[in-house]
This record gives C-alpha cells, sequence and structure tokens, in this order.
C-alpha cells in the first residue's frame, strides 16, 4: 500500500469513527434525547464504629525451662559477719598530776561484777578498785605525798598518799591497812597493789 492511500483510508476511518459518536451522544442509541446522570452521593463512613482496642501478647513465663528437672530457686548471699573488737580504756601507766575522782559506784557486797563491768568500784567501805587494763593501772602506784580528791560520794574529800602495799595473789581475804581512809587498788601482774591515803580535810 502507498503512503498516500494508507493516509486516505486512515482518515476515512476517524471520520466515520466521528460520525458514529456524535450519532450516539445526540440521540442516545435509541433515536431520543440522552437522559440525564445524577451522580451517586460520596460516602464518607459507613458506621457504627467501634474504637480498635489491640490485645497484648501474653509474656513468655519466666518459670518456664527447657532443661530437665526444676529450676533451682535461687537465694541472695547473705552478708557476711564483721566480728568487731571489743571496746576498752586505754591503760594510764602513770597517775594524772591532778588526781579528782568524780565518779564510782558502790558495789559493796558484789564488788568483782562492778570492776569487770569497767566500773571504779567501792567496796568494804573505803577501797576504790578498777581494772588496770580498763584504764585503772595508776591507782596502785600514785606518788607519796600525791593529793587526791574525791568529789562526791561516801567518800568525798581531800586525801594524800604515805604509802604503798602489794600481795602475790589476786582476791581472797581483804589485808589489813592501817589507818588508811582511802585506799586505790587495782591487779600488778598476779598481784595487787595498792595506793594508801590519809584524809586532809
Amino acid at each position: 500500500m502507498k503512503r498516500n492511500d494508507y493516509i486516505a483510508a486512515t482518515t476515512a476511518t476517524a471520520i466515520t469513527l466521528a460520525a458514529f459518536v456524535y450519532s450516539v451522544n445526540n440521540h442516545g442509541g435509541g433515536g431520543g434525547p440522552t437522559p440525564h446522570l445524577t451522580p451517586a452521593p460520596y460516602v464518607s463512613s459507613v458506621g457504627p464504629w467501634t474504637h480498635y482496642k489491640p490485645t497484648p501478647n501474653p509474656r513468655p513465663s519466666t518459670s518456664h525451662t527447657d532443661r530437665n528437672g526444676a529450676r533451682p530457686t535461687l537465694k541472695p548471699t547473705p552478708a557476711p559477719t564483721v566480728a568487731k573488737r571489743p571496746a576498752t580504756k586505754r591503760p594510764i601507766p602513770t597517775p594524772p598530776a591532778d588526781i579528782r575522782i568524780s565518779f564510782y559506784k558502790d558495789c559493796t557486797g558484789y564488788a568483782q561484777k562492778c570492776i569487770d563491768a569497767g566500773t571504779l568500784t567501792m567496796y568494804a567501805g573505803n577501797i576504790l578498785a578498777g581494772h588496770n587494763y580498763m584504764g585503772y593501772q595508776w591507782l596502785s602506784c600514785v606518788p607519796a605525798d600525791r593529793t587526791v580528791r574525791v568529789i562526791s560520794g561516801p567518800l568525798a574529800g581531800t586525801y594524800r598518799v604515805y604509802g604503798h602495799m602489794k600481795i602475790n595473789r589476786q582476791g581472797g581475804s581483804i589485808p589489813s591497812f592501817g589507818g588508811a581512809a582511802l585506799v586505790l587498788q587495782t591487779c600488778e601482774g598476779r598481784g595487787t597493789g595498792f595506793s594508801l591515803l590519809r584524809r586532809t580535810k
């Protein structure tokens, strides 16, 4: 087919198709007017709506085990117990320059219990005693002519040291102290030492 013949055939086909479309639009294909078409309403929603609530997935059980047998129960390791060294008074090897006794406990009848508790203890009427390793090492070595003042209690007054005594035992009967108005007692090694005092006021 030649080019001119192809163009002529194509043009004729286009004219025929246009005439057919015009005829359908103006005559409805049946000779009458084309009916007016009403567009369908736009649907924006369909109800009623319910809120979406997602269903949570259950968490896996922590008690599950793939091992044979039950999983052992873990127990916390208890904190270690730290042993504390008992507090003790520091021994005083030499007596203070100014001795003022402001506190002691009258434990006549149960003196050893009070002495063991670390208290300066009065017993037998005029003896003040204390353990040497609880801060009372100086009681038996107060220098002669040193003044000792007892501030309160039945032994209140001012005294002066006139001598010393030592026995080679601890405990037992009370030795004779002559005319001592006040006796200061503590242990010395395996024995017991005493400072003997007279009242001056």
